[in-house]
Order: structure tokens, then sequence, then C-alpha cells
């Protein structure tokens, strides 16, 4: 502000973009909702779904003792998705973040659905059903005495539909608007890359303005090239995680990090470097490779 920059907190439209442009060097659009997303093309080739793959139930809970060591942990049931245990500190301190990654007509797709404010006490007496029928090592650290959720608003529950869209679009004016987080790349919270791909994306597009003041359309170009890998292979590694049924060398290379402790910290050391991780799992030949360099064949 001391610089003489101004901040506005308004409703903005796609048709509000052009008298942007027109007032500013450069507009970015970084929300996915309504009709703003809808102005950069959905990439078909990096968007293999047509519907969400998982339906999420995500609420903040006390009662959950942590991990050893703590951290996050993903449990996996087969034919039904996912969820992951994340340790958390919010306004009632401690509690643990359990995110339900349910497969579409799977018997855990009535946690996205349930509500909650009919009947408190039944949907987390439900949880802990799911959880122990489907997650039990999530439950063994469970209180049931203690288990609930930490209030009405600590709850999300819906889907996610994945998509890359184009990194740029051309106004009627003849300007350029960039597309930056979820107008950009929206992938499902399995592996937790979200916001780490928007930021990676909002850091990629500084460097270029740094370096190259024109807001032309050999700029947009160069912020294309600049994150193309690091968010391609975000989006590429969450779709191969959420397919149904899973890939064989998906589970090959599960499999093999239960057996050998290197596999698996490289694979957990790559959730900072989706590009790493793309470079083993984009095809079964890569997989064997990789463990074999780890001494598997």
């Amino acid at each position: 502000m001391a610089r003489g920059g101004e901040f506005v907190v308004r409703p903005v439209q796609a048709a509000d973009v052009v008298r942007l442009s027109e007032r500013h060097d450069l507009v970015v659009i970084a929300s996915g909702r309504g009709s703003m997303s809808a102005m950069f093309p959905r990439r078909a080739d990096k968007s293999p779904y047509d519907t969400p793959q998982r339906k999420l139930c995500v609420g903040l809970y006390e009662g959950v003792a942590p991990s050893e060591p703590r951290g996050v942990t993903m449990s996996v049931a087969p034919g039904q998705g996912e969820l992951l245990e994340i340790p958390m500190y919010a306004t009632a301190g401690h509690v643990t973040a359990l995110l339900f990654e349910n497969v579409p007509g799977g018997e855990l797709e009535m946690l996205a659905e349930i509500a909650y404010e009919d009947d408190p006490a039944g949907f987390e007496k439900l949880v802990l059903e799911k959880t122990r029928e489907h997650h039990p090592a999530t439950f063994e650290r469970i209180d049931p005495a203690r288990f609930h959720l930490t209030g009405p608003l600590d709850l999300l529950q819906g889907a996610v539909l994945p998509a890359v869209r184009e990194d740029y679009a051309r106004l009627p004016n003849g300007r350029y608007v960039i597309a930056l987080g979820d107008a950009h790349t929206v992938v499902d919270p399995v592996i937790g890359q979200g916001a780490n791909c928007a930021s990676y994306s909002a850091w990629a597009l500084g460097q270029v303005i740094l370096e190259d003041p024109n807001f032309d359309e050999r700029f947009c170009r160069k912020v294309a090239d600049r994150r193309r890998n690091h968010v391609h292979a975000t989006a590429d590694w969450t779709n191969l995680m959420i397919r149904t049924p899973p890939p064989p060398h998906l589970l090959r290379l599960f499999g093999a990090m239960s057996e050998n402790q290197a596999v698996a910290d490289e694979f957990t050391e790559n959730f900072s470097h989706p590009d790493r991780q793309w470079d083993i799992l984009a095809t079964p030949e890569r997989v064997t490779s990789f463990l074999a360099r780890h001494g598997m064949s």
C-alpha cells in the first residue's frame, strides 16, 4: 500500500475482465468458480475424467491419538477409497483432520452425503463404524468416548472434478489474461498437492514477470513453459492415484514400499517434487526401472 497499491474486495465476473485489463498491466485469474474458469478451455489430454472420482468428507475431530511418529498418514481400502489423517492445530487445540476419499458407489460414499446437522451423534457413530470397518489402523488410535467433530462448521462434504485448462486467453481487446490456481489446474485432494501446485505456479509467474515485463502472448507462453512440467506432473500423478481400478504398476510400487524402506522414503520425499514422482510413475517400465535401481526386480 505504501508504494501506491490498492486492495479491493468485490465480486468479479468474466464480463469484468476486459475492463480490468484496460486498467492494469496484467490480469491474473485464480478463481475456478463460475464463469471465470470457462475463459480458459479445458484440455482433454490432461483431463481424463468427466465426473468426480471420489466423494469427499473431511472434518476436524478430537479423540484421535497421533501416529508414531506424528505425521500425515494414508490408509487405502481397496475398492472403497482412501483415508488421509492429518494432525492440525485449530481453535480447539491439537485436533485431527480425517479426509475420507470415497469411491462413488462404494460403501463409504454415504459419508459425503449424510447431513451432520440432522443427527450429529448419528453422523459421528457412522464415521466410527466405517473407520473401524475399512481403516482399522486409524480406528485403533481413536477413543470412541472422546471422538467428536469439533463443530458443525469444521466439516466439508462434496466432490472435485479434476481438470487442467489452457494457460492463458486472449481478450476481445487484444490483451491477455493468465490462468492461475484453480482457474488453471484443479486436482483431487488425495495427495494434498492443490495448494502446492498453485503456489509453484504463482512463483513461476513471478519469475517470468521479473525477466520479461512485456505482457503479450510471448510472455504468456514463457509462463506456460516455465511451469508446465511441474503442474502437469502434479495433475497426472493425482489422476493416476484416483484411477479405479488402480493400475497394476501403482499397486506394484505400493507393494514394494511395504518391503523396502528406501523405496518408501523416496516416494514420500517426492511429495515435494511431483515432477520427480511422475518420472517414476508415468509408465510401468519406469516403475520397473525405479525398483531395479533399489535392487528390486
